[in-house]
Formats: structure tokens, C-alpha cells, sequence
């Protein structure tokens, strides 16, 4: 196939994936303001084949279109409704927080209405165009994608335990029952476990392709669960209700609760997910001794641990000026029964050694560049904050655990702090790794291995993704 048929397939695919994303947003309301349903599409059909041109070489499988699809979607809701229509209305670019806010509904309906389906439509439209629309089938059927069913379905349900344990508590059960007409809690509490683990085999079956270690996959299942927090109390869940779609910033807020819950979800998902893969494929699949490593998995890990320790004290002192700042230490001190601020700080750079292990331990695999170690570290600090302050902090406490847009406002400064820790951690570790790991130095085999293995994977996309979450909570939590 010539390079221009390929660009003409990649276009064609922009242009019907774009339209049919368009028609499913402009189903759900009135999307622009500023146009008609004939401009709307017309528009979205553009957009398509923009993202068809400059995108379509990263769709390799349908878990990577969906992560394009919506990081894509992100950068419309800002250059389009923040910035262009503005401008063609002769107003400024809206460039504030009131703007943002005011435009949040777009920013869902642009998310699911329309990136997720540009970004799954067009992975099999490109799929079709060439030619391998029959191999992607037949690999559909292979063992393969019966294992990534099966494990996801399994990690899905560990999943669902965690979010399913908080559901119990509040007694959200008997509106999840609502759903096939009843109001049992046992019915409710069926549904949603099995729900969760619908949506782990999906995950299975997305991303099996994408995935290259335990630390990618927490990432992946913490986007994915952002993901089925749009779709499921904000989109479908309403919609099968005859509420229609609640995408205001006041549904939003009012859920906020259920966004916790899914990114937990999503976090032990991909963490149980690629934990099992990789030890079915270490004791079944990776066999041959001619691929081994010439160290042993025990050597590897504990050097990644030690490493992470060692960056830890980059990231645990970052942390901790935010700390003093906002006078945290003494609660940490709590956690032992003590009040000192000494006590504190010492519990808090134990807590960031354990933390900065277990970085070395799941991203050991995943960055090989500053620039990637910045980036996962930025993502693996988010996760610790819905871990740490708004779900082990209260457990440890003997406190009731607290997913309210009060407490996340309460704990939004140790937001920054973990940020910041997640960042000075991944760039000490990377600095320890390329000094002193011989495996793992620039520009050796492994590194050149690696590179070639994950160019094609949607990092980048997930990195997008997940600054689309940090985008939307200081919208969420501001009055």
C-alpha cells in the first residue's frame, strides 16, 4: 500500500469516525451554542480527519485510540470553546476559571460523546481500511484475548470489592438497583459487582496490547476509571433513568464521591491486571533462555527498591515544605500517637521511603527518559493522594473514610504536595538509574529494546489524560 493511500485511508477514517462522534454528542443536547446541528457536524468531521492526519500512526490497537480519542478531545475543549469560539464572537479567549467552569459540560460531552467514540471508531476504521480488519477478528478469538477477558474480569471484581465496601457504607446500593426497576440493596450490590467486572474485562481487552508493566497499568486503570466515571453516574446511569445526560458542574460536584471511587477502582484494576499477566507469563510464557536477563528478578527488584528509597529523600523533602506550610506534620504524628512536628516529619519521610520503593518496584520497566520519568512520577504522586489523605490517612486514624468534596478540599494542598513528591522522586530515580544501573544506562541494548517496544504505545496520551483529571478538580472543588 502506497503512503498516499495510506494517508487517504487515514482521512477517510478521520472524517466518518468524526462525524459519527459528532452525532453522538449533538444526540445528547445542544453542544455549540455558537452553531447549528449542519455546522456542528461539519465541523466534528474536521476535527476527524485532524485527528486521522496527525494521530492516526499512534492508533495501533483500541485501547490506544481511546486514550488518543480523549486526549485529543481535551485539546479541542481547550483551542475550541476557551479559545476560538471566543474569538470568532470578537471576546476574549476564555482563559479563566469561570470560563472553565462554565464550559465543563462541554468538556464531559467532548470527552465520551466524542472522543471516546472519534478514538474506537477509528481504530477499527483504520483497522478495516487496511486490510487487517479480518487478523484484528482472528486475534480477537485467540487464547490470548480469552486470558485478558478472564484476569480482567478477576481484577475488575477486586476492584469492585474496594469501590463496592465504600457503596455499602453510604448505601448507594438501593439506587443501583434502580436500574432494573428495584430497590434492593442484594440487587444493587449484584449489579455492581457485576458491572465491575464487565468493565475489567474491557480493560482486558482495550489495553492487553498497551501494556508493559505493573506501574503503566495502575496509570491505564487510573484513566479508565476516570473514564467510566463520566460514563456511568454522569452518562449511561442517567440516561437509562430518563434523566438524560448530567454533565453541569453541579453533577459533577455532586458526584465527586463516585469519582474517587472509580479512580480507586481503576487503580487496583490495572495493578491486580498486570500483576497476574506478568507472573502467568514469567512462570508459562517467557521460557526461552536465550532472552533471559543475565540478573535474576531478585537482584533487579532490589536494586529498583533501593534506588526508589535513595529518590524518595528527594521527593519526601519536597513534600515536606508544603507540609510545614500548611502545618501538617502533627497529624502525621497522629498516626502514631504523638503531636510533634519532629515525630511528624520523621513518620512522613518513612511513609515517602515506602512509596519511593514502591516506585522503583512498578516503574523499574516504564521510564528510560527524564522527560517519562517526570511524567509517571507526576501520575503515580495523583494516585497517592486519593490513596493516601482521602482513603488510608482516615483508615489508620479509625476515622470513617470521607470521599466528600469537602474533605478533597480540605487535603487539596497535600494535592500539590504529592505532585511535587511524585516529581522529585521520578527525577532522582531516573538520575540513580542511569548512573548506576548498568542495565538501564542510556543508550544500551535494554534502553534501545524498550524505546522500540513502547513507541507505539499511548503514553503520551495517558499523560494528557491524566492532566485533564488534574485539570477538573480545581474546578470541582471550588465554590
Amino acid at each position: 500500500m502506497s503512503g498516499s493511500d495510506t494517508l487517504r485511508h487515514r482521512m477517510v477514517s478521520g472524517l466518518l469516525a468524526g462525524l459519527l462522534g459528532g452525532w453522538v454528542y449533538g444526540s445528547f443536547g445542544s453542544p455549540h451554542p455558537w452553531f447549528g446541528p449542519a455546522h456542528h457536524l461539519f465541523l466534528n468531521a474536521g476535527i476527524g480527519i485532524g485527528f486521522g492526519l496527525f494521530l492516526g500512526k499512534l492508533v495501533t490497537t483500541a485501547g490506544s485510540g481511546l486514550l488518543w480519542g480523549e486526549a485529543y478531545a481535551l485539546i479541542w475543549w481547550i483551542v475550541g470553546p476557551l479559545t476560538f469560539f471566543p474569538f470568532l464572537l470578537g471576546n476574549p479567549p476564555g482563559w479563566t476559571v469561570e470560563a472553565a467552569r462554565s464550559a465543563f459540560p462541554m468538556l464531559l460531552g467532548y470527552l465520551v460523546g466524542y472522543g471516546t467514540v472519534l478514538g474506537l471508531v477509528y481504530s477499527y476504521l483504520s483497522a478495516l481500511f487496511a486490510g487487517s480488519w479480518r487478523a484484528r477478528v482472528l486475534r480477537q478469538l485467540t487464547a490470548d484475548f480469552l486470558f485478558a477477558v478472564a484476569i480482567g474480569g478477576v481484577a475488575g471484581l477486586v476492584g469492585g470489592l474496594a469501590f463496592g465496601a465504600w457503596m455499602e457504607r453510604v448505601g448507594i446500593f438501593p439506587l443501583i438497583a434502580g436500574l432494573v426497576r428495584s430497590e434492593s440493596a442484594d440487587v444493587g450490590r449484584t449489579l455492581h459487582f457485576i458491572i465491575s467486572v464487565v468493565i475489567g474485562a474491557s480493560y482486558g481487552v482495550l489495553f492487553r496490547g498497551d501494556i508493559q508493566g505493573i506501574g503503566s497499568s495502575i496509570a491505564w486503570g487510573l484513566a479508565y476509571g476516570f473514564t467510566w466515571w463520566v460514563l456511568g453516574p454522569l452518562t449511561i446511569m442517567p440516561l437509562w433513568l430518563g434523566l438524560g445526560v448530567q454533565w453541569s458542574l453541579a453533577a459533577g460536584q455532586a458526584a465527586f464521591p463516585s469519582l474517587v471511587g472509580h479512580l480507586i477502582y481503576g487503580t487496583l484494576l490495572g495493578l491486580v491486571y498486570s500483576a497476574v499477566d506478568r507472573l502467568w507469563r514469567v512462570l508459562f510464557v517467557e521460557s526461552d533462555p536465550l532472552k533471559r536477563e543475565p540478573e535474576g528478578p531478585g537482584t533487579r527488584s532490589l536494586r529498583a527498591v533501593g534506588m526508589g528509597i535513595l529518590a524518595s529523600l528527594a521527593g519526601g523533602l519536597a513534600f515536606t515544605v508544603v507540609m510545614v506550610k500548611t502545618d501538617a506534620l502533627p497529624v502525621v504524628a497522629s498516626l502514631i500517637g504523638r503531636s510533634s512536628p519532629t515525630t511528624g516529619f520523621v513518620v512522613h519521610m518513612v511513609i515517602s521511603a515506602i512509596i519511593g520503593a514502591t516506585y522503583g518496584l512498578l516503574f523499574r520497566r516504564e521510564a528510560y527518559t527524564y522527560g517519562a520519568g517526570l511524567a509517571w512520577g507526576l501520575v503515580y504522586g495523583l494516585v497517592w493522594w486519593f490513596l493516601g489523605p482521602l482513603t488510608l490517612m482516615p483508615i489508620l486514624l479509625g476515622a470513617e473514610v470521607q470521599w466528600s468534596l469537602a474533605s478533597a478540599l480540605g487535603a487539596y494542598p497535600s494535592l500539590i504536595g504529592h505532585l511535587a513528591y511524585g516529581s522529585a522522586t521520578a527525577l532522582a530515580y531516573q538520575l540513580l538509574v542511569m548512573r548506576y544501573d548498568p542495565a538501564l544506562r542510556k543508550g544500551s541494548r535494554s534502553v534501545r529494546t524498550h524505546l522500540r517496544r513502547t513507541s507505539g504505545t499511548p503514553a503520551a496520551a495517558l499523560w494528557v489524560v491524566v492532566l485533564m483529571l488534574g485539570l477538573m478538580l480545581p474546578l470541582l472543588l471550588t465554590d
